[in-house]
């Protein structure tokens, strides 16, 4: 399978790359998807599409212009590289959302993925969840097959040791895992757009979760990085 991974220099990406480079032909773009062009030629032969979500270098590194850059990447953004991937011949598609959209609920209950988003007028949260409302359009309107990793907190196991746990903790390589899991989801032949559009939890397996994983689980999401001796025991970080 020919995919086309979007944010190419970030750590996702690469992460994404080791996971699947042994068996599939991929291609990291790491150009704005913002320019037409740029995007049509990145498309051309592709059968996935992973978009990250991650922006490309040169933003600007604060203030009111980086809010606009970033709304801008997840709104058009993320209706180009999604349009130009459809009519290339794409018809598997994955974004990297988040689950800091849930972080105005209390961290004592179990969230699963039929609970309501709240995000805040946060920028990374509010990008995040237009992003994701942008990629359901075209599970809608296409058949195709759309999914939505709701990705926690990104790190490496061995790099936050003694830290204050964290609920949303995800390891890279269990992301990475995930979309592995999500390449094999294919509707894109069923008639009902809700089929062709799913949306998954993940983060780590750990006792007392936050965030239910058991949807993703049976789509063969198993991760191995579960911080057990920061979270056992623990309801809350």
């Amino acid at each position: 399978m020919r995919i086309l991974i979007t944010g190419g220099s970030g750590n996702l990406a690469r992460a994404i790359a080791t996971e699947l480079g042994g068996e599939h032909e991929l291609c990291l773009m790491d150009k704005s998807i913002l320019d037409a062009e740029d995007v049509r030629r990145a498309v051309q032969g592709i059968d996935a599409l992973i978009h990250t979500g991650d922006p490309p270098p040169g933003l600007p590194q604060d203030g009111l212009a980086r809010e606009q850059a970033l709304l801008d990447l997840a709104t058009r953004g993320t209706y180009n590289i999604f349009e130009a991937a459809i009519s290339a011949g794409a018809n598997k598609l994955i974004y990297a959302g988040t689950l800091a959209i849930f972080s105005a609920y209390s961290d004592d209950i179990y969230i699963s993925e039929n609970w309501k988003p709240l995000p805040s007028p946060e920028i990374t949260q509010m990008t995040g969840y237009l992003a994701e409302l942008t990629c359901r359009e075209f599970a809608r309107d296409h058949k195709v097959t759309v999914t939505c990793l709701r990705l926690g907190k990104l790190v490496l196991e061995e790099e936050i040791k003694g830290e204050k746990p964290d609920l949303m903790w995800l390891d890279l390589r269990d992301a990475a895992h995930a979309f592995r899991c999500a390449l094999r989801r294919d509707m894109s032949g069923n008639v009902h757009w809700w089929r062709r559009w799913a949306v998954y939890h993940i983060c780590a397996d750990i006792p007392n979760p936050k965030f239910l994983i058991d949807k993703a689980a049976k789509a063969g999401y198993k991760p191995t990085h579960n911080f057990m001796e920061k979270t056992e025991g623990n309801n809350a970080p």
